[in-house]
């Protein structure tokens, strides 16, 4: 829960700076480079977070690492000298909330019995942006359990409309 209030914090400061430097985008994908690096590579993640390597040493890797994005590296210098890098995954979190919640856009996710086309993707998209009056990011997964039907999830609300789940419900009759 800390982690959540300390990466919404400072995800609320570097969007504003990002935002105002007009580089919402660059920061972004820099951060979630880094997040990524973080998860996955566990020498990079101690080097970065090692109490006895200097920070100028760590500054001099981002640097060398991030050199095509000098907007990016401010804000990992920041993140760093704050002692705030091993919360990476918490502020990338909170930042795409931010830019979801401003530009109005709205994850969603749809599961079916088999795959759709494209054609289909665009036609549910469309449907679910004049339902919400947003943006729709549409993660379409397959799930043959299903039988027939599919799911649909919009952040917390979920609309069953699978045949497995009628199944269900008349068994539990």
């Amino acid at each position: 829960m800390l982690g959540n209030q300390i990466g919404k914090r400072y995800a609320e400061a570097i969007y504003k700076v990002a935002e105002d430097r007009n580089h919402v985008k660059s920061i972004y994908e820099v951060l979630n480079s880094v997040m990524e690096l973080y998860k996955q590579n566990i020498d990079f993640r101690n080097f970065i977070t090692h109490p006895l390597i200097k920070e100028t040493e760590k500054k001099e890797a981002l640097n060398k690492i991030y050199a095509d994005s000098k907007e990016g590296v401010e804000i990992l210098f920041y993140i760093l000298e704050k002692g705030r890098i091993a919360q990476i995954r918490e502020i990338v979190a909170e930042y795409v909330k931010i830019d979801y919640l401003k530009n109005k856009i709205l994850n969603v996710e749809a599961t079916f019995a088999i795959g759709i086309n494209e054609e289909q993707k665009e036609k549910l998209s469309r449907n679910l942006e004049n339902k919400t009056g947003k943006k729709i990011k549409l993660v379409v997964k397959v799930d043959k359990s299903l039988i027939g039907g599919g799911i649909i999830k919009i952040g917390d609300e979920i609309t069953d409309g699978s045949i497995r789940r009628q199944l269900e419900v008349l068994t539990q009759k």
